[in-house]
C-alpha cells in the first residue's frame, strides 16, 4: 500500500504538468524573443479535417485580432 502512494503522487504531479503544458501556444516574434501562453489557436470548425489539412500555417501576433 505504501508503494502504491509514493508511485501515485509523482505520476498525478506529472500528468498535471503535462495537462498544463498541453494549452500552452509559443509565439516566436521576428528579433528571435518568445513568449508562451496559455491558449491554442482558433480553429474554424466548419471545414472537414481534409480542407484544415490542407490550409497554410498561419501565424498570429499576440494582441492582434486576426482577419
Amino acid at each position: 500500500m505504501m508503494r502504491f502512494r509514493r508511485l501515485v503522487v509523482p505520476a498525478a504531479a506529472l500528468a498535471l504538468v503535462l495537462a498544463l503544458l498541453a494549452g500552452c501556444t509559443t509565439y516566436t516574434y521576428p528579433d528571435g524573443s518568445r513568449e508562451t501562453v496559455l491558449g491554442t489557436p482558433a480553429q474554424d470548425e466548419t471545414l472537414t479535417p481534409e480542407e484544415r489539412q490542407a490550409q497554410p500555417i498561419r501565424y498570429r501576433v499576440p494582441g492582434e485580432i486576426p482577419e
